[in-house]
């Protein structure tokens, strides 16, 4: 009788660890709000012209605090163009750069083909006031 008394006190020991019963365990489920961003400064999203290639439909997104910058680079000259990369000078509303992103291509651009170039930073750009561009050949 003693033994059945303690297989039935393991079993259902045993059974508890199993299902979690008796257990005080809180179980805690966040859900992480996305917290989107847009920067919408005329100085941020305007069409830009450097060295015959255009730079237009500008839009910078930030999503908790990772910044992506996508815009159209369009070769606006008569022959093809050998964009290695280029770099992304973001400034602030006293003129200072915050931060220097940098583009790729990699690729030659012909003539009137416009190619989508995405870059991504991980920092909070909203608040940014200009971009620049600077052309790396």
């Amino acid at each position: 009788m003693k033994k059945m008394i303690m297989s039935l006190i393991l079993m259902l020991l045993v059974l508890g660890l199993i299902t979690g019963c008796g257990c005080s365990k809180k179980e805690t489920t966040k859900k992480e709000e996305n917290e989107v961003k847009i920067n919408t400064n005329e100085n941020v999203i305007k069409d830009q012209e450097i060295d015959g290639i255009k730079m237009t439909n500008t839009s910078m997104i930030t999503t908790n605090g990772i910044t992506k910058l996508v815009t159209n680079v369009t070769n606006e000259s008569n022959g093809d163009y050998q964009l290695e990369e280029y770099t992304i000078i973001v400034k602030d509303k006293e003129g200072k750069e915050i931060i220097r992103i940098p583009g790729y291509v990699g690729e030659t651009i012909k003539a009137g083909e416009t190619k989508i170039i995405n870059s991504s930073v991980d920092m909070d750009l909203s608040n940014a006031e200009s971009i620049e561009y600077e052309v790396k050949k």
